[in-house]
């Protein structure tokens, strides 16, 4: 069951919705990678580091995982965009894709909304992948140090298994402990354990949000010892319990990634 639900938590595709002008600051860094088409509107994503990028009506777009932006949305009256979001990006030989607009041809944005038709079905993992394949030699990238790359691939390990070991962290990503923990000392601003704390808050969240699974349910399969230690530390992350925090969502749903 736990499988089952980490590989669905892979994948969300839908279209999100609004009106005039909406503001978001995704400060902490977006989960997932995001493949977007702009069917209404415009939007301006300001990255961290000064980059900025400007999205108009019929733009597909990308954000990258772990991307730090705050973006402005306008749309007169309406803001409507397709989202693809996925865990895995393909990365060759070191590369980092930033958040871009994509030249894309008409026959790539109708795969793009076939993928949305098809769902999170094994049938639209494969379209998404297929447009991926097709999208990413227009696509800019940067090359990634190796200790960078290190850090992402942990990123990735533990965005799909927070319950993974120190030690089987290392082996996967073929460093030494001692070296893992240097790099992450000098390069991330968050420790190992507080990104897999964060990760299992991150899950708790999105099922909070996208399932109807009781508070219990979602204790068990995200690992915790017991509910009342899940309620703990949900509260502590977010400073409401979990049954609060998915009455309060579900008030004033976001649009935004």
């Amino acid at each position: 069951m736990q499988n089952d639900i980490i590989f669905s938590r892979s994948f969300i595709f839908r279209v999100f919705k609004g009106s005039s002008y909406m503001c978001n600051d995704s400060h902490g860094g977006v989960k997932h990678n995001y493949l977007a088409y702009m069917t209404k509107g415009n939007a301006r994503l300001c990255a961290e580091g000064g980059e900025e990028v400007t999205v108009n009506e019929g733009d597909v777009f990308f954000i990258p995982n772990g991307c730090r932006y705050r973006s402005h949305w306008y749309g007169y009256p309406d803001i409507e965009f397709i989202s693809l979001s996925f865990g895995f990006m393909p990365s060759f030989e070191g590369k980092y894709y930033p958040p871009q607009v994509i030249s894309a041809r008409a026959e790539e944005v109708e795969l793009l909304k076939s993928v949305l038709s098809a769902g999170e079905s094994a049938l639209g993992v494969a379209l998404l992948y297929s447009a991926v394949a097709m999208l990413l030699p227009k696509m800019r990238y940067e090359m990634a140090s190796r200790r960078n790359e290190t850090v992402e691939r942990v990123r990735r390990i533990i965005a799909k298994d927070p319950h993974k070991s120190i030690s089987e962290i290392a082996k996967e990503c073929a460093v030494s402990e001692s070296l893992l923990y240097s790099v992450f000392h000098r390069d991330s601003e968050k420790s190992i354990g507080k990104m897999k704390r964060e990760a299992l808050m991150e899950s708790a969240e999105e099922m909070l949000l996208l399932t109807e699974l009781p508070i219990e349910a979602i204790s068990s399969s995200l690992g915790f010892s017991s509910p009342a230690y899940f309620r703990k530390c949900f509260k502590e992350h977010f400073s409401l319990s979990p049954r609060e925090f998915r009455k309060s969502a579900r008030k004033s749903a976001p649009i935004f990634f």
